[in-house]
């Protein structure tokens, strides 16, 4: 029987505690692979706990890979394979992430068009942008809104990212580790200069083809390297020629799979193993606040113990792709690197939009702007799963990663008694949604028959 003192958590909900100490079990070897947990009942009953909260712990150990779900067995530690040791506490990051509640809706919300959804979203950054912007040219010094921004971005809004970073993905960064940029696709471009182009390249398949064209078009060679439902496969990595993998752990577009903790650490055993030369990881965070049920999953750099890790995020999902703004973090060796060779370019962002986005990370406008587009992407989930359920699909079909952020997948039997792919889209289409087929991202040969055809659906 597990035995925690919740008496300590101090302000942190049942729910987080618990789940921490298990997890920190399980990544410390306490808890070994293949270890039973106790049924959540019989925890519950010796914590004094609701089972709830348990389930809700167990849940979230669930989706981040730690455990397993066996039907009609109970739960089972999963083998956390790696040469990296996991590094926990404050750079694991033990975040104040929510566990939201299924929202109700009235009976208006219920028959709107799925494309509201989107509109709203893009109507609600449009005012916080014109009124944050507004603000900061009444109130902010002339000196500070027109003057030369640094090349890796001014202070303020590098010191602001950090402080975000710190409450949301649990990192511990050094502000002068931030560089920002008008887009991913600028800072993108920026890594292959700083890392070289006589490397390879390796990107997920399926994955996002304008990332592979933008690779392609700086010069280096693009390698495409299956997933599976754990993630990127590392022994297909490991025999290939790669130097630099980009990855999408937390939300893999198209995918909607999350990287399991096993995994990661694999992920990083390959990038600490020098044999073949220097190995980086891009980790791609494009919409980590957008997970729509639990706490958010911890960034692949929070257990980054080796400095191997680039970590790169984008406003573009959460302010609208209008407003390029992005950023990455860099390890130290290769922000020094950054200082040397790059720091003779001028910041690709006004100064005016750095103060700007600073000002609505500091007076929190920003998290509850994010809390509503997550509310809006809920709305729009949860009537998805109303149609689902309701056969407005046909037979057998049902949906994939609902939680993991602002898409999912819906998954069509290859059958002649359902729906035809096609039905399927025009169905979707009809209720404002974007949908496409996965396999418009899928660039490898496909092996065996499958069974089911998959679509990856937008919320917003």
């Amino acid at each position: 029987m597990l035995d925690y003192d919740l008496g300590l958590r101090g302000d942190e909900s049942l729910y987080d505690y618990l789940y921490q100490r298990i997890r920190d079990d399980i990544a410390s070897g306490e808890l070994r692979e293949g270890a039973r947990l106790p049924s959540k009942r019989a925890l519950a009953e010796h914590l004094g706990v609701s089972v709830v909260t348990v389930e809700g712990a167990y849940r979230q150990l669930v989706v981040e890979g730690y455990v397993e779900s066996r039907p009609r067995s109970g739960y089972f530690v999963c083998d956390l394979r790696g040469s990296v040791a996991p590094a926990l506490g404050a750079r694991a990051g033990v975040m104040a992430g929510e566990a939201p509640r299924m929202p109700g809706r009235d009976e208006e919300s219920r028959s709107v068009d799925f494309a509201l959804g989107a509109r709203g979203a893009e109507q609600d950054a449009a005012s916080l942008w014109t009124r944050a912007l507004r603000q900061a040219l009444a109130s902010e010094s002339e000196a500070e809104l027109f003057a030369p921004a640094p090349a890796k971005g001014t202070p303020r809004l590098r010191e602001a990212i950090a402080s975000h970073l710190r409450q949301t993905r649990g990192m511990v960064v050094d502000p002068e580790n931030v560089v920002v940029g008008a887009g991913a696709q600028i800072l993108d471009s920026c890594i292959v200069q700083l890392l070289g182009r006589e490397r390879a390249y390796g990107v997920e398949d399926p994955g996002y083809p304008r990332l592979m064209r933008l690779y392609a078009a700086n010069g280096v060679e693009v390698r495409h390297v299956p997933i599976d439902e754990a993630g990127v496969r590392v022994d297909a990595l490991a025999s290939s020629d790669v130097g630099v993998m980009h990855v999408m752990p937390s939300h893999q577009f198209p995918t909607g799979c999350v990287t399991s903790i096993g995994r990661r650490y694999e992920l990083l055993g390959w990038a600490a193993d020098s044999s073949a030369g220097e190995r980086w990881i891009i980790e791609d965070d494009y919409d980590c606040e957008f997970r729509l049920a639990g706490r958010p999953v911890p960034a692949l750099a929070s257990v980054d113990a080796m400095g191997r890790v680039i970590y790169t995020n984008t406003f573009s999902k959460s302010l609208g792709s209008a407003l390029r703004l992005a950023f990455m973090v860099l390890p130290d060796r290769l922000m020094e690197r950054y200082g040397s060779e790059l720091g003779f370019y001028s910041s690709t962002v006004s100064t005016v939009d750095q103060v700007t986005l600073a000002r609505i990370l500091e007076d929190g406008s920003y998290e509850r702007h994010v809390a509503r587009v997550r509310k809006r992407a809920r709305d729009v989930r949860d009537r998805l799963r109303e149609m689902v359920a309701a056969g407005a699909f046909g037979p057998g079909v049902r949906l994939e990663h609902a939680d993991a952020g602002l898409h999912c997948v819906l998954a069509v039997p290859v059958d002649s008694h359902s729906y035809a792919t096609d039905d399927s889209l025009d169905t979707l289409h009809e209720h404002g949604f974007s949908a496409q087929p996965i396999k418009a991202f899928t660039f490898l040969p496909q092996e065996g028959p499958r069974d089911m055809e998959r679509l990856l659906v937008s919320y917003c």
